[in-house]
């Protein structure tokens, strides 16, 4: 298909091309004074690395190595110092000059379709929310993609075999830019191919192969050698393989609905930040489709063969969770959304193509602002490790240093890039999966007294096993308000506590959040099987212990719970079928012994008991727990977010020591057709009521003088409540629910 010039048309692609370099220009004028503060996903580390010590079978980088990319970024890196600059300075000029690769590929496309609307579908494509933000990361991802999209271009317009020669020679090399290429570039190169005349297709078939081979051959042979030959290559290549298929949750591995809607999410939506503007050029895009399955359906078959592979090999094969992935997916859902657009007048529609893309510059471009800010959040915890070090080099006591299991593995690299300035540590603990706090036990129950650094997984709650309010603890996230471009980024957030010897720790059997309540029940550790142990510092004064959990017997027979301190019965629990609560205040005296901790051990007579509060602090701290009317822990392990649900009516008990104590407790209400009226009282003495939303914050002070006697309740009424089982037929949950509940504390007012 020709495409036939107008008059003016000659005005027109002047104009197309003047657009096209001030559009390219401005890409670069709005990303170069936000250059990353540091190197921050595993691959960007890896780059750098090769950068200065090119080593594949090291994952310098990793493979299959990207050697164009390596041999690019050692030039730029003879000019300019800082490797996270160059990768990121080689990620940005890509993506300027894929804005002119992009049209070129868009005007190839359908050559009928005017040029304006070419512009347009770049436009979109630039200004998505995960083009614009990952040109600005020292990653392959934008390099990758605008080399392929040129040798995309460049291929359509392939007539003869010198060209088709050459456009394998680019589909080749681009390969060793980016392996994903591959995906993007053959089968348009095949497609070519095929629709040549018959007597040409052998010769232009040959021209193809051979050219594509060349530019394999051109990086894949010193890329072999220099990682030592064939053998090593290969063992390096298979172990990534193999940590490809098995490190990371993809559809191939997890084939599940739940994971092909999480597939779909990533690929389709999360590109554009937020679900409301994906759910609009996904609409647009709809529309586009069928307007080119009517009108142009040569021209959707050539957008077919230039990304549907790559869409099936994204899917399937590659982790579901890291965004950038879906990258070349961004253009063809760009052009098919324009192609709706230009379906209307033609003021409308550019309009509608305009506005979209400057909307999404605006939230692009508060993400690249706020991603440039700091450095990535591994190593600023790192570089605020060795100022911590280098404050306490004079002490003899060197921290511990822990880790989560993600951590474990994801902060190796960092670790290595960091190299001397890393503090020096007395020992690093093991990292066992789900078992990581157990490791702290250990080192505590040894006699290990130096300070303990653990760097935890957010989204992890087996450190509540662990005595919090005894640790300092910093959290290191991204400056950016919305981190679905950013998915999938390793070493994502991350906290640092620092822990002295605590006032408490628990070991197995104890179910205080839903991630330890599974783990006790894989480990089968039910205190009628085993005890479920503790250790509680040892002090002279007086201790106020809390516990309390649910008899889940399947009898419902009451169980008893025996609680014994250093081998010595301290007493016994009658717990009733359901839930059960116990503070009790030990005397004076009560912890002394040999060593520091003392250990208590909780049994059960019967099965099904299960312990989901604890805490044992002096006599003079406050001491609270949730009572009647407030149900178990639950929890959303892709957040890490925990709630607790209460009913019309929760029971807090509280030991304030004469404190006036301030009570804070927010949360979400569910679909209530009118606002929730919730009622703060002790006895009763009403302390303030509030008539709340969706979402609500309630702040109080509760004063000393209404704490009387060793036990205080606090009352939390509402004036609604739900039972999920009368809303949907899917579940058969009869509990009585009005109130989740994220955060609830009471403190002493200081």
């Amino acid at each position: 298909m020709q495409n036939v010039e107008q008059p003016g048309a000659g005005h027109l692609a002047f104009g197309i091309r003047h657009y096209t370099a001030v559009l390219a220009v401005i890409f670069l004028a709005l990303h170069l004074p936000f250059l990353p503060k540091s190197l921050e996903d595993l691959d960007s580390i890896n780059f750098a690395l090769g950068l200065r010590q090119f080593d594949v079978a090291r994952h310098q980088p990793h493979p299959p190595g990207y050697p164009v990319y390596i041999a690019i970024g050692k030039l730029v890196h003879a000019a300019v110092p800082s490797e996270a600059t160059v990768l990121s300075l080689i990620a940005i000029v890509a993506g300027a000059l894929g804005v002119f690769a992009l049209v070129a590929l868009f005007a190839r496309i359908d050559p009928a379709l005017p040029r304006r609307w070419s512009m347009a579908a770049a436009l979109m494509t630039v200004t998505a929310p995960l083009y614009w933000l990952t040109a600005a990361r020292p990653l392959s991802d934008v390099p990758g993609l605008a080399a392929s999209v040129a040798v995309q271009a460049f291929t359509l317009a392939a007539t003869g075999a010198p060209r088709v020669l050459a456009a394998g020679l680019f589909a080749g090399l681009a390969t060793g830019l980016r392996s994903q290429s591959a995906w993007l570039t053959v089968p348009l190169l095949l497609f070519v191919v095929a629709r040549q005349a018959t007597a040409k297709r052998a010769r232009i078939r040959v021209a193809a192969v051979a050219g594509f081979v060349a530019g394999l051959l051109v990086w894949a042979v010193p890329l072999v050698m220099l990682s030592g030959g064939p053998r090593t290559y290969w063992r390096a290549l298979f172990e990534q393989g193999a940590e490809d298929l098995s490190g990371v949750q993809m559809l191939w591995t997890t084939r599940t609905a739940r994971q092909l809607a999480l597939s779909a999410y990533y690929a389709f939506v999360a590109p554009w930040a937020l679900w409301q503007i994906a759910a609009g050029v996904l609409l647009c895009a709809a529309s586009g489709l069928a307007l080119m399955y009517w009108r142009t359906r040569t021209s959707l078959a050539i957008l077919a063969v230039a990304f549907v592979p790559y869409l099936v090999f994204d899917v399937w094969f590659q982790e579901t969770v890291t965004t950038r992935y879906a990258l070349p997916l961004v253009p063809p859902i760009a052009y098919l959304a324009v192609r709706a657009a230009a379906a209307l007048p033609l003021n409308l529609g550019m309009t509608i193509a305009v506005g979209a893309a400057l909307v999404n510059t605006l939230i692009a471009g508060f993400a690249v602002r706020g991603y440039s800010l700091l450095k990535a959040p591994a190593f600023r915890m790192l570089d605020e490790m060795a100022a911590a070090a280098a404050v306490r080099h004079t002490s003899s006591r060197r921290p511990v240093l822990g880790m989560h299991r993600r951590e474990d593995l994801d902060l190796r690299k960092p670790i290595q890039w960091v190299g001397a300035d890393m503090p020096a540590f007395a020992r690093r603990l093991p990292a066992p999966p789900r078992h990581e706090w157990l490791e702290l036990v250990k080192y505590w129950n040894e006699g290990g007294r130096d300070p303990v650094w653990f760097v935890a997984d957010p989204h992890r709650t087996d450190l509540a096993l662990i005595d919090r309010p005894s640790a300092r603890s910093r959290n290191y996230a991204w400056p950016l308000n919305d981190l679905v471009p950013m998915g999938g980024v390793r070493p994502n957030e991350m906290d640092w506590h620092v822990w002295e010897p605590p006032g408490w720790y628990l070991g197995q059997g104890w179910s205080l959040t839903p991630e330890t309540a599974g783990v006790a029940m894989e480990d089968r550790r039910d205190p009628a099987v085993a005890p479920a142990e503790g250790w509680i510092r040892r002090r002279r004064d007086g201790v106020t212990l809390m516990l309390a959990g649910r008899n889940l017997a399947a009898d419902a027979s009451a169980a008893r719970v025996t609680m014994v301190l250093d081998e010595h019965p301290i007493g016994e629990i009658v717990a009733a079928a359901g839930f059960f609560f116990h503070m009790a205040r030990m005397p004076m005296g009560s912890l002394d012994g040999l060593g520091d901790y003392a250990r208590l051990s909780l049994s059960a007579d019967r099965r099904g008991v299960s312990i989901e509060q604890f805490d044992a602090q002096s006599a003079d701290r406050v001491v609270y727990g949730f009572g009647d009317g407030w149900h178990e822990r639950e929890y959303n392990p892709s957040t890490g977010r925990m709630w607790r649900w209460m009913s019309e009516r929760g029971v807090i008990h509280v030991r304030g020591e004469g404190h006036a104590l301030r009570f804070i407790l927010n949360g979400i209400t569910e679909t209530f057709s009118r606002p929730t009226r919730i009622r703060l009282r002790v006895g009763d003495r009403v302390i303030g009521e509030w008539t709340v939303g969706p979402r609500f914050a309630v702040d109080a002070v509760i004063p000393a003088a209404l704490q009387t006697g060793d036990d205080t309740i606090i009352v939390v009424d509402t004036d609604q409540v739900f039972v999920p089982a009368e809303r949907s037929r899917r579940t058969q949950d009869r509990r009585h629910l009005s109130l989740r509940v994220y955060d609830c504390q009471l403190r002493p007012v200081s």
